[in-house]
């Protein structure tokens, strides 16, 4: 299947901004209705205004091969941007105005010839592959055309499945359920969902939420269990577009969030869930994009007392929010917040979240934000390589103060803060509550900024018990430049704060400096690999790696297993644990465990290592698991040398030319990582990024071996977050 327009179901919004070929044919475009204008308002009692919003075109479409597109805009522009700007994407516009490029990669991006305004979306999906039965007691189908279901309740078991051509107009809800999937390439639609006026209240400069409304958000989910939702477009949301509450074990990748002009039309807010994967998505919304947030009470009763009911149900505790990873998404924020964790943060905990790889395409507010207005401990928690793109001009956020007032940009040099850490008292938000958060050991990492304004952080506490504390800013860099320093006046530190620093990395590969375990004979010279249950008949899963994958006893330097280094015992290091997850899915599976330190050496004349590896050639893997990189030595190195090298080892070990690869980068940070990336993204490869951990003591095995090139070696901990992260991408295809 090369490529696969999806059906458009034409609703009463018309929009005729372009005219679209791609690979010489004409597609049909969808529409929805976006916020023109940063102007909100406290619920005022009723909707907003249609004058403050925009109709726009959007293409969905799932592609594996190159997409030339010829687009042709309905009124005149000047010049044409493509966002997000990393794709690199130039095109050459012809004398009659048509847009012309070639997009190699799936991708959700935008072409702008007219600004923020009057945007084409392009949604390019990977292939799908749904192996599902719609006939299936347990599955509702959905097919091509308009479906006006009201609400649609999920039980445990049950798949939901929009497929392509499908406008479903519905909310979704799912209770205390467990193995749950939200599936398809159709669209979502919650335009026919309107809020419930419960009396009539019209208040001017109102700064109180008024509860006279019920509003429903568009996909809720409480309580439940082994959540996917994956793949659809959800257009026009209410309030909510996914609102997952008290969720363990939750994955999001492939959705688009289009549409948002109403009133709290957030992306996705989550509340004290745990196990959290969001990857690969769009997020256009008219409040915040992604949240990370703890329970939320709005009542005029006992607040805590309510919190306390939705913490604490069914003898179990709801109370943290932990193991979050967002990656590789798209933002496009008309109001509000980019990346965020709170306001609300009614939770005993909230840690280990990452957000990472994302591309930020438009702002109004605050980008990268911690906003800890209740009482949760935040904790270690990184924002790493994050792009985000500043408009030359930024329309600046407005409360609108009665319904004939209308939005005036008064600030033209306006521009928000970059990075916001707040912990706080927000006389609406927190009322009710009497304690109070703290946040602390949080990370901003590789943040690139782009446009004519320069980086603003902001950062303040509540007091000297609920400090805001420990945070590291390392390496900002504006328009390509890696900063020295920030500014004192963009640099802005309130009350009660303590040791917050910028700082760029004098050496990048420090900790891969402190790797003085050899690369030479990490094996017996008897051995090539280990072999683990060669003559089961499942299938068979390759490890490639080094000494952090496999090796020998070696007395000299300390060390006497022979497992990962530095693991504290075989069952330890991560090969293992993965070995012990993937057996327990599929126990007849077949292992095999190449050690490649020897063509890490000398990675320039690769191919003259191969005879090494015939015997892990000959196991005939179905799955390979590339992690390595560290023993290529990293002054001097080729990265074009390197991914050619790469590939011939891979075609040499991948015998059957059928494996499923997986990609890792280094524990400790190399210059090959960039290239691994690379050669990741060319060949649509999944790549698990690891040079974080490197970075930890604690992730080490420091304090335990006299020598230190064998303490800086992946610990027990550090192996565990090894395994997880890459079982993460094995668990697709086991």
């Amino acid at each position: 299947m090369p490529v696969n327009f999806y059906p458009v179901e034409k609703t009463e919004n018309i929009c005729t901004d372009y005219e679209v070929k791609i690979n010489g044919k004409t597609v049909e475009l969808n529409v929805a209705r976006v916020s023109a204008m940063p102007f909100n308002r406290r619920w005022p009692g009723h909707q907003r205004g249609l004058e403050q919003t925009e109709l726009i075109n959007f293409l969905s479409l799932e592609a594996d091969e190159p997409l030339h597109f010829e687009i042709q805009p309905q009124k005149p522009f000047e010049n044409v941007i493509i966002r997000p700007l990393s794709l690199g994407i130039e095109p050459e516009v012809s004398e009659d105005g048509v847009i012309s490029f070639t997009l190699d990669k799936n991708a959700y991006f935008t072409v702008e010839p007219y600004g923020r305004n009057n945007a084409l979306h392009i949604f390019a999906d990977p292939i799908s592959n749904y192996d599902i039965n719609k006939n299936a007691d347990n599955v509702i189908y959905f097919g091509a055309g308009e479906h006006d279901v009201g609400v649609i309740n999920l039980k445990s078991n049950q798949t939901l499945f929009i497929d392509e051509g499908a406008v479903v107009y519905a909310c979704i809800r799912a209770i205390d359920a467990e193995n749950i999937k939200i599936l398809g390439r159709g669209i979502l639609d919650n335009s026919h969902n309107k809020e419930e006026i419960l009396f009539e209240y019209n208040a001017e400069n109102n700064d109180c939420a008024i509860n006279n409304a019920k509003r429903e958000h568009t996909v809720q989910i409480e309580y439940c269990t082994n959540i996917e939702i994956d793949g659809i477009t959800i257009r026009d949301s209410l309030v909510y577009n996914i609102r997952p509450i008290g969720c363990k074990n939750l994955h999001i990748s492939n959705v688009k969030i289009i549409g948002c002009w109403r009133y709290n039309s957030d992306g996705i807010d989550m509340h004290n869930c745990v196990d959290v994967l969001i990857q690969n998505c769009f997020i256009r919304t008219f409040d915040d994009s992604i949240c990370i947030k703890g329970f939320a009470c709005y009542c005029e009763s006992d607040v805590e007392k309510e919190a306390r009911k939705a913490m604490y149900r069914n003898s179990k505790a709801y109370d943290v929010f932990k193991n979050v990873l967002v990656k590789d998404c798209v933002i496009w924020n008309d109001w509000g917040k980019c990346l965020e964790i709170g306001a609300e943060t009614r939770a005993e905990e909230i840690t280990d979240i990452v957000f990472e790889n994302c591309n930020i395409i438009h702002v109004t507010g605050p980008v990268l934000d911690c906003y800890n207005i209740d009482y949760a401990d935040v904790h270690d928690v990184i924002y790493r390589n994050i792009n985000v793109e500043y408009d030359d001009i930024i329309m600046e956020a407005s409360i609108q103060s009665n319904d004939d007032e209308r939005y005036i940009n008064n600030n033209p040099n306006y521009s928000p803060d970059l990075i916001c850490v707040i912990t706080d008292y927000h006389h609406e938000y927190s009322a009710g509550g009497v304690r109070r958060g703290k946040c602390h050991d949080i990370k901003f990492e590789n943040i690139k900024l782009f446009g004519k304004y320069e980086p603003k952080c902001y950062f303040k506490g509540y007091d000297n018990e609920h400090k805001t504390k420990d945070i590291v800013i390392e390496n900002i860099y504006w328009n390509g430049k890696l900063l020295d320093e920030i500014k004192k006046e963009n640099f802005e530190m309130q009350d009660y704060t303590e040791n917050i620093i910028y700082k760029t990395t004098d050496n990048l590969y420090s900790q891969m400096d402190k790797n003085t375990v050899s690369a030479i004979n990490q094996l017996e010279k008897s051995e090539d690999g280990r072999f683990i249950n060669p003559g089961g008949k499942g299938k068979g899963v390759m490890f490639v790696g080094n000494s952090i994958t496999l090796h020998s006893v070696c007395p000299d330097i300390g060390w006497h297993n022979k497992c990962g280094m530095a693991a504290s015992s075989e069952e330890n290091d991560y090969v293992h644990i993965l070995i012990n997850e993937i057996n327990k899915k599929e126990p007849d599976t077949r292992y095999c465990i190449c050690q490649v330190a020897e063509w890490e050496r000398e990675y320039k004349d690769g191919e003259s290592k191969h005879h090494l590896f015939e015997s892990a050639r000959d196991f005939e893997a179905d799955v390979i698991v590339m992690r390595f990189v560290e023993n290529c030595p990293k002054d001097d190195f080729e990265p074009e040398i390197f991914k050619k090298e790469l590939n011939s080892l891979l075609s040499f070990l991948d015998k059957s030319k059928n494996a499923k690869i997986i990609m890792t980068t280094g524990f400790w940070k190399h210059p090959g990582d960039d290239a691994i990336i690379e050669y990741a993204k060319e060949n649509n490869l999944p790549c698990v990024e690891l040079g974080d951990l490197g970075e930890l003591d604690e992730m080490k095995a420091v304090g335990l071996f006299e020598h230190d090139g064998v303490a800086n070696h992946p610990g027990d901990l550090g192996m565990k977050k090894i395994a997880e992260r890459i079982f993460e991408e094995l668990k697709k295809i086991i």
